[in-house]
């Protein structure tokens, strides 16, 4: 079977979506389905960050404004006007891996999201209607459709696993993007919080710091994480870190609590700080109750492992396919 991935940024710019398509299109290789990817050449801020065909490897790569997609099974990261873009015949899923959709107008996003945003309420229920089914990464959210597929993100359990020791003195990490949909401003004022009461800390920050193969390791090390996203259509940052046997304090988010995994929620700076005082705790007075809650977190987070959701998403495709 050909499968063709259509996507509207660049995947040099290497957020969430890009890197579902860029995992999701080598699984599938690796399972002898033929790939393509067909992309637009925008990000939405700043420079790109990889060079997709490095990262592809023998996958076929197009960037261009325009393009006339043949392949058997056509996936479009849906965006509203996606038809203009990407021209097909074939039978057509549309995955959905923004939030945008269910927000508000929100000066902070940007140009680029505040416009799909209004366009899809203008019009994106009658072009969702025109795929052959509608993909989600998360059931927060519903969806007006005839057949729609619920399946989440996934991440590599042997990859993301308890690697290292824990540091000796305790660690709060921050492995996601220095921006406020990902709640940076917020971390740096938790941060300033413990620091006034707790000295028994060290703080480390992923960013563009820790190369990708490194994470498993640069989390395994660290007690905690802190991810105090505003936004997120799924969380792939909690999933990684409790795989790593590291507990996650997050915020109360829709899409958090469908996740359905073992979080202490936090819905302001100073509850962050107050709940990482208490692991802190757990930490240098009772190591055997932390390990535990740490095996537990890698434990329930295995659900969102690669084998099972690939199978998942090997069978959404082949089941469009035979019956579109």
């Amino acid at each position: 079977m050909r499968i063709a991935f259509c996507h509207h940024l660049s995947l040099g710019y290497y957020g969430g979506g890009e890197k579902w398509v860029i995992n999701v299109a080598k699984e599938l290789s690796r399972r002898a389905y033929h790939v393509e990817i067909f992309a637009l050449p925008f990000m939405l801020e700043g420079k790109a960050k990889i060079n997709p065909t490095e990262e592809l490897e023998d996958i076929p790569y197009q960037e261009r404004i325009n393009h006339k997609v043949k392949a058997d099974i056509v996936y479009v990261t849906y965006n509203p006007l996606n038809w203009l873009n990407f021209q097909t015949t074939t039978p057509r899923i549309a995955g959905i891996h923004a939030q945008t959709y269910w927000t508000k107008i929100n000066p902070r996003y940007g140009f680029k999201p505040n416009l799909a945003n209004m366009l899809h309420k203008i019009n994106g229920n009658f072009e969702l209607k025109r795929f052959n089914a509608v993909h989600m990464v998360t059931n927060a959210y519903k969806i007006t459709h005839s057949r729609v597929y619920y399946i989440p993100n996934f991440v590599d359990s042997q990859t993301y696993k308890p690697t290292q020791n824990k540091d000796p003195d305790f660690t709060v990490v921050y492995s996601s993007r220095l921006v406020w949909q990902k709640g940076w401003q917020v971390f740096q004022e938790a941060i300033k919080h413990l620091e006034k009461y707790e000295k028994r800390i060290k703080t480390k920050v992923a960013a563009s710091k820790i190369k990708e193969q490194d994470m498993p390791e640069f989390l395994s090390r660290s007690h905690v994480a802190l991810l105090p996203s505003e936004v997120d259509t799924f969380g792939l940052a909690i999933v990684e870190a409790l795989l790593c046997g590291t507990p996650v304090i997050t915020t109360s988010l829709t899409t958090h609590k469908a996740l359905q995994l073992p979080l202490i929620y936090a819905d302001s700076a100073k509850t962050f700080a107050e709940e990482t005082r208490k692991l802190c705790n757990l930490w240098y007075n009772n190591k055997e109750k932390y390990f535990k809650l740490a095996q537990h977190c890698r434990q329930q987070a295995l659900k969102y492992d690669k084998n099972n959701i690939m199978n998942k998403l090997e069978n959404m495709f082949e089941e469009v396919y035979n019956k579109p």
